[in-house]
């Protein structure tokens, strides 16, 4: 019998030193045997990322850990944050690689040469010590004064090198680094139609009108003329001041954001041969790169020159910025339904088999109409998946910048999260969001945004990025829809009509609602022009001045189109 009991003990024992073998206990009750180690010649990146391990650590836990500089990683209770390279037997990751391991009682943060650390430092948050960034005004941090965690292996490399959502939110640095975004098209100096800087009209037309395109028989200042000498010698002239003054590692030489092209007989005789503007712009785009054999230069796909040119390939050194623009967002690009994305998607595959450096550019948002409901969520998983199939690297989803728009916050999550992982699971991401931003009303905001997305597939009209509400009058936005969302969106106000921070954040959606009625509703004041009806709509552009104002709202178009300005141009 008493040996039985010995031979229990010790099973027992082995069982409580397998456990303490699979997790590092990093807090005890508010005290930790931890510290974090550096090297000695740590870079700035590599400090700033043992800094917010700290800044992070310490606002959970209570505990403040030292950070000390050490030649050697053989201490124990230690968390080592440093670029792979500073550790033996570690895994190879792209730069923005993330790796996360434990070894003995030691903890590894580490990652890629770019930003890979400090990704690594927010990975590590995010997925053991549940913290979130949802967005500017709702970030999450649990307070736990005991943390233990297991065994680490982890090893990720992002399928895209370049990711980024165009947002309010990623345009702030600590949002747009804890979802391992790029920052707005860093390393170029223009994005895009960067010819309008480089060689601007106010600059050239009149004392080089030759460097512009022939249209109708006289030079016009919309579009450069690709096949003019004058125009090339220049822009080298041009770049080659730039690169000197600002030493970017891509430069954008893209046309003009215009439908017009040249007619000059140069012009039009390349165009009929071959596959149109691109004829003129890629053997242009290629000298440029010639020139600067150690930049990248950018050109775009975009309109006019969506098809590539059937005679010359874009030189190795030449980036193809593809834009999908005209396509129906009730789908996904590469849905059957999608009858408009249908020659996007076969010039891009005419593209691929000209060059693999292809940058995407996507739209996600209605550029003349950012607050009013545009659903097209559901779309956003299928679409960076199938950015991932046709093996691009560089992916921008353009949403509405930096102002607040319809969804913004939720568009900006869900996006970030699936440009850093494209296996991320849509309806997973969706829930946390929903129920940490809207707290009990989330249920019924998931509600109002599926019926958005079913009511604008009951219609045959595509959901365009540029189009009026008054387009989907008789269709998503009919006035029988409209009440219904708005029972919904009452519905959750009244989950949340104690707490204040969810109310705000419902009454943005209904007024995304109110400003479709308002479009809608100008039209209809227009066809009918009588006092009484002027004297309503006055009444609700007031109401709809006074409520955008409590929420902060300042633009409804793409930056350029405020609130009294919408009021001055509706008023009766």
């Amino acid at each position: 019998m008493n040996s039985i009991k010995v031979l229990f003990f010790i099973f027992l024992l082995a069982v409580n030193c397998n456990l303490n073998s699979q997790t590092l206990v990093l807090a005890d009750d508010g005290q930790s045997k931890y510290k974090i180690i550096v090297a000695l010649n740590a870079d700035k990146n590599e400090i700033f990322a043992a800094s917010e391990f700290q800044r992070y650590f310490e606002n959970i836990t209570g505990i403040k850990l030292a950070v000390e500089k050490n030649k050697g990683f053989e201490n124990k209770y230690s968390i080592f944050v440093g670029n792979r390279n500073r550790f033996e037997n570690i895994p190879s990751v792209e730069d923005d690689g993330v790796i996360l391991q434990t070894k003995e009682s030691n903890l590894i943060i580490s990652g890629g040469k770019n930003r890979g650390v400090l990704y690594s430092v927010y990975s590590f948050f995010e997925n053991y010590l549940d913290c979130e960034f949802f967005a500017l005004d709702e970030i999450k941090i649990p307070k736990k004064r005991s943390v233990s965690i297991p065994q680490l292996n982890y090893i990720y490399s992002p399928v895209f090198n370049f990711r980024s959502y165009y947002s309010l939110e990623n345009s702030n640095k600590a949002y747009a680094d804890f979802h391992k975004q790029n920052y707005f098209f860093e390393n170029r100096l223009y994005p895009a139609h960067s010819l309008a800087w480089l060689l601007p009209a106010e600059k050239y037309f009149k004392t080089h009108p030759e460097y512009f395109a022939l249209i109708d028989g006289k030079r016009n200042p919309s579009q450069i003329c690709f096949s003019s000498e004058g125009a090339l010698n220049e822009l080298l002239k041009v770049l080659k001041h730039e690169m000197e003054v600002t030493p970017n590692e891509v430069w954008s030489v893209s046309h003009l954001d215009s439908p017009n092209y040249c007619h000059c007989n140069i012009c039009e005789n390349k165009y009929k041969r071959g596959n149109g503007f691109s004829e003129t712009l890629i053997p242009f785009v290629n000298k440029v790169a010639k020139a600067f054999p150690d930049k990248t230069i950018s050109t775009l796909a975009y309109n006019q020159s969506l098809l590539p040119s059937k005679f010359e390939l874009p030189a190795k050194n030449v980036e193809i910025m593809f834009c999908f623009t005209n396509v129906d967002r009730r789908y996904a690009i590469n849905s059957d339904k999608n009858k408009e994305a249908k020659r996007f998607i076969d010039a891009l595959q005419d593209w691929k088999k000209q060059t693999s450096n292809i940058f995407i550019w996507d739209y996600n948002v209605n550029y003349f109409h950012s607050l009013f409901p545009f659903p097209n969520l559901n779309t956003l998983k299928q679409n960076i998946t199938y950015f991932k199939n046709t093996g691009a690297k560089k992916v921008f989803i353009e949403g509405i910048g930096p102002q607040q728009g319809e969804f913004s916050e939720l568009k900006s999550y869900v996006a970030s999260k699936l440009l850093w992982n494209p296996n991320a699971d849509y309806d997973l991401l969706m829930n946390e969001f929903l129920m940490n931003y809207y707290g009990e009303a989330w249920k019924d905001i998931k509600q109002y945004i599926q019926t958005l997305e079913v009511n604008v597939q009951k219609y045959n009209n595509p959901l365009d990025v540029y189009a009026n509400p008054v387009q989907y009058k008789n269709g998503y936005l009919s006035e029988q829809n409209i009440l219904i969302y708005k029972n919904i969106l009452e519905k959750a106000l009244d989950k949340v009509k104690t707490k204040p921070q969810y109310i705000n954040r419902i009454k943005k959606e209904m007024l995304s609602i109110e400003y479709a009625e308002l479009e809608i509703y100008s039209n209809a004041v227009n066809a009918r022009s009588d006092k009484s009806s002027n004297e309503k709509f006055n009444r609700k552009l007031n109401s709809f001045k006074q409520e955008a104002k409590k929420l902060n709202i300042t633009y409804l178009r793409n930056a350029e189109f405020t609130v009294d300005e919408f009021i001055k141009t509706k008023s009766r």
